[in-house]
């Protein structure tokens, strides 16, 4: 936040943005989009700001840098989409392999377990493709019967597991940096035939950085 006062306190000094101010303004409330409260406070210094330039300097000029900046901060707003998929029935199991076959660069997951192959081939493909691929397992979970785990890391897979007394229970995927799949889904052929799951994907900018932190905290853990 203290880099964006900055930058605010600077753009607003000739009472306009320019070309160059919008774009950097851009970069900088990406970095808070979808936060309320943060978005609050940049809003709330906006005003404080343009209540300055207006007291002290007689810049009613001011009033459109106002507008300018408060039509950027909220840019993103209507790009954040979240949708929602439920089981039993194939909904969180197509969801999730059309995440998979989208992904262009980079595909982070954390899941407890995968023994769904149909999920697997997806992943086979993405692969083949270029797409990097890193995996967070629980160890236990990649003993069981049916479990792909070894599979994946032997068709040439990044795998990392938890090999912790706890269980490593997260279930969430990254795609490509800005899109998240997440829930209580396991990839297994139960979640998708007999149990009441859940999955919820968003590219919601704060939601996505959160879970990008979370799964490199635990990558650069785990061997």
């Amino acid at each position: 936040m203290f880099e964006l006062e900055v930058f605010m306190r600077e753009s607003i000094e000739d009472f306009a943005l320019s070309r160059s101010e919008k774009k950097n303004l851009k970069n900088h409330l990406s970095q808070i989009a979808g936060n309320a409260i943060e978005q609050a406070k940049a809003r709330q210094l906006a005003f404080k700001l343009t209540q300055e330039a207006i007291n002290e300097f007689g810049q009613i000029t001011a009033l459109d840098w106002l507008q300018g900046f408060i039509k950027l901060l909220y840019t993103n707003e209507n790009k954040t989409r979240a949708s929602a998929f439920f089981s039993p029935g194939n909904d969180c199991l197509h969801r999730i392999r059309q995440l998979i076959s989208e992904s262009r660069k980079a595909l982070d997951i954390c899941v407890f377990t995968i023994t769904d192959n149909r999920i697997v081939r997806r992943l086979e493909e993405a692969q083949a493709r270029g797409v990097k691929i890193r995996i967070i397992s629980d160890n236990d979970k990649s003993l069981d019967s049916g479990s792909d785990l070894t599979y994946l890391s032997k068709s040439g897979i990044d795998c990392r597991l938890d090999r912790t007394d706890a269980h490593m229970h997260h279930k969430f995927a990254i795609s490509d940096q800005d899109l998240l799949l997440t829930g209580s889904y396991n990839w297994t052929r139960a979640a998708a035939a007999e149990n009441d799951e859940n999955i919820v994907i968003t590219n919601n900018p704060q939601l996505v950085r959160s879970f990008i932190e979370k799964f490199e905290e635990m990558w650069s853990q785990l061997d």
